[in-house]
């Protein structure tokens, strides 16, 4: 039986959503996490909870040798069609961020772009690519974000519009946790984007509970306006590049 709190559940329904989405396959923060890992051709890289695989193709297309990652197994299917429409060599797994299947120091690059706030335990995560990089390897993350003081109401939205959502990380929080894990070399960079509050809630309906609790949630007075303006959503991403 699925569960709400299983994010197999929601990708697993909306994998082709993810695919086709102009933001999360055109989105600027993939180019820049992309321009941060300074990849290089013939490098080992892996792109851990893949999602539409939009990370692992554009590491692919310039000749990085690349394995996508995912527990859900429609979207490890959908990078493999998209990849061979492309003409790219991509490996998938069914893998968890928590247990990469890679031995210690074996690989070059490794990428995450909007997924660790599902994970369940970020600290096991970081060290587990801390286990596999390379000593002088990459990592890149994006992901959303929000100040210590505006995080709990964001990951209260963001539950009642996926409840596989579990915590998006403040600045503070990924650097200690980085730092813990044993990175160094550590660039954080912050960014925001205005949505419409349904831009925001897609791929879910704003007819659905979930859209409907979602909408209802933002619209209170007491909205933190570091992530309500007026009728926008400001989407805050962080970007982080780290060296093992």
């Amino acid at each position: 039986m699925s569960h709400p709190e299983d994010p197999r559940t929601f990708f697993g329904r909306h994998h082709q959503d993810y695919v086709t989405s102009h933001r999360h396959a055109k989105g600027e923060d993939l180019t820049w996490l992309i321009e941060g890992l300074h990849p290089e051709a013939g490098q080992h890289a892996i792109d851990i909870a893949t999602g539409g695989g939009h990370t692992a193709l554009r590491l692919a297309e310039q000749g990085v040798l690349v394995t996508a990652l995912d527990i859900t197994p429609e979207m490890l299917r959908e990078v493999e069609k998209a990849a061979a429409a492309r003409h790219l060599v991509i490996k998938t797994a069914l893998a968890d961020a928590e247990q990469l299947p890679f031995a210690d120091n074996s690989l070059d690059l490794a990428a995450c772009r909007r997924a660790a706030h599902h994970f369940r335990r970020i600290p096991v995560f970081l060290e587990e690519v801390q286990r596999v990089l390379k000593p002088g390897g990459r990592l890149g993350i994006s992901d959303m974000t929000a100040s210590q003081a505006g995080k709990p109401w964001l990951n209260h939205l963001e539950q009642l519009r996926d409840p596989s959502h579990h915590e998006a990380w403040s600045p503070d929080e990924w650097y200690q946790g980085l730092v813990e894990a044993g990175f160094h070399d550590i660039v954080i960079q912050l960014t925001e984007e205005p949505l419409a509050y349904t831009d925001w809630l897609a791929p879910v309906s704003p007819q659905t509970p979930e859209g409907r609790a979602s909408l209802d949630f933002m619209a209170q007075e007491d909205a933190p306006q570091e992530l309500v303006r007026g009728p926008l959503f400001i989407k805050r991403r962080i970007l982080i590049w780290a060296q093992a």
